[in-house]
């Protein structure tokens, strides 16, 4: 497949940097990670073909999948946000991305958190 010309975006759901308040979601984290670094890997090589590349970490969203975490009295206690994200946040990160307001944004994580520091 040629992307060449493609002026975009990928999303590889760069969730890994909300806070990890379980034990055992090492493998989770790790392949949360692994996609910062491939975000920021890809884009010098991908930027000379008209490709950009930019990712998006979404933190606390309110969705049926995180629903264990928001639900979580302690959980919503260490979010300092006012309130848990939307998936509308979300989609609003993204549809910047692929604006032509962000023609100069590439090889960047675009963190959703609400003023939340990530953990990884």
């Amino acid at each position: 497949m040629n992307w060449e010309g493609f002026g975009g975006y990928w999303d590889g759901d760069l969730g890994g940097r909300v806070p990890v308040t379980s034990q055992g979601l090492g493998p989770y984290s790790v392949s949360k990670t692994a996609l910062l670094g491939l975000v920021s890997a890809l884009s010098p090589e991908l930027l000379p073909r008209g490709i950009r590349i930019n990712g998006v970490a979404p933190g606390l969203i309110r969705t049926r999948f995180s629903a264990a975490l928001w639900e979580d009295e302690a959980t919503r206690d260490q979010a300092p946000p006012p309130r848990l994200g939307s998936p509308q946040d979300v989609a609003q990160a993204v549809l910047f991305l692929v604006s032509p307001s962000a023609a100069f944004v590439a090889g960047q994580t675009l963190l959703v958190a609400g003023g939340a520091r990530p953990r990884l």
